[in-house]
């Protein structure tokens, strides 16, 4: 398989755009009930945090990771400052896993209590997928609050890299 590693680019890429849109969002903004699994932009961002957490905990070999109580946020400020880390050890992990063999197993257990044991490889495409998913919901609801979304579309990413 040929190297993978512009997925984990791509998906901090993508969160980041996504991220630096969401500054614009007043506090009313950011907890309004739009309505959804994850009503507000605030509990979706705890959703995506939460999941890209989980999983980077996953590839370091724990296979059930309880959320941190610091992830309790009501501010795009404190999204950031919990985020920004998570993306900095997912791309150095993922990095590990791509030089030493993306076949690696990851044994996991899933909230609802699963296991799973699946390849690295695997396991990115989840990630990435997940954030995708997520990231479109977070656009409709920046449009439901009369705000301009941002592109997040791959062709996007490779179009800005020159690749």
């Amino acid at each position: 398989m040929e190297n993978i590693s512009f997925l984990v680019d791509y998906h901090i890429w993508a969160h980041t755009k996504v991220l630096n849109q969401l500054q614009t969002a007043t506090t009313e903004e950011w907890n309004k009930n739009l309505g959804g699994s994850f009503p507000s932009l605030h509990e979706l961002c705890k959703h995506l945090i939460s999941a890209d957490y989980r999983w980077l905990q996953r590839w370091k070999g724990v296979p059930l990771a309880s959320i941190p109580d610091t992830f309790i946020f009501g501010s795009y400020t404190k999204v950031t400052a919990v985020w920004q880390p998570i993306f900095v050890e997912m791309k150095t992990v993922s990095e590990d896993f791509i030089k030493k063999g993306i076949d690696q197993p990851i044994n996991f257990v899933t909230a609802k209590g699963d296991p799973y044991s699946m390849p690295f490889w695997q396991t990115l495409y989840q990630v990435v997928n997940h954030g995708t998913y997520h990231r479109g919901q977070i656009t409709n609801m920046l449009r439901m609050l009369d705000k301009p979304p941002v592109g997040t579309d791959i062709f996007l990413f490779f179009a800005e890299r020159g690749k």
